[in-house]
């Protein structure tokens, strides 16, 4: 289980590495902020799906790769796979999803599929990616 993590984690900061960052590169910043309230987890998620990919675009590209992630044989390599896979989509797409967000998605916009997927991976969760 240990090395399954460490090869997940190496994939998914390789994956997202290569996809490089839209962000502000000024690095300028204001500790102003820093002392307000931070966000559940319900809400960050919710957030996230908001301001992201749609489910249905996202559930039309977890179907499309389905087949072939299932392929794959392994837990491991079936979520190295999905891990890239995820990283090459969310590319072309607004904002990148967390996990708990994809998950929110995925439950409604494509249960079955997200099921399958998870189960290729042997997740139990798409914030098992992070």
């Amino acid at each position: 289980m240990s090395l399954r993590r460490v090869v997940v984690c190496l994939v998914a900061v390789v994956a997202l590495g290569s996809a490089g960052c839209s962000g502000s590169a000024s690095g300028r910043g204001s500790d102003v902020g820093a002392a307000e309230a931070k966000p559940t987890v319900a809400t960050q998620a919710a957030a996230a799906a908001e301001g992201s990919a749609g489910g249905e675009e996202v559930c039309a590209h977890l179907s499309k790769e389905l087949p072939r992630i299932e392929a794959v044989g392994s837990e491991v390599g079936a979520m190295a796979q999905l891990t890239m896979s995820l990283a090459g989509f969310y590319e072309t797409h607004d904002k990148v999803a967390d996990g708990s967000a994809l998950d929110a998605q995925t439950e409604k916009a494509c249960p079955k599929v997200r099921a399958a997927m998870l189960k290729a991976a042997g997740m139990k969760s798409f914030a098992d990616l992070g």
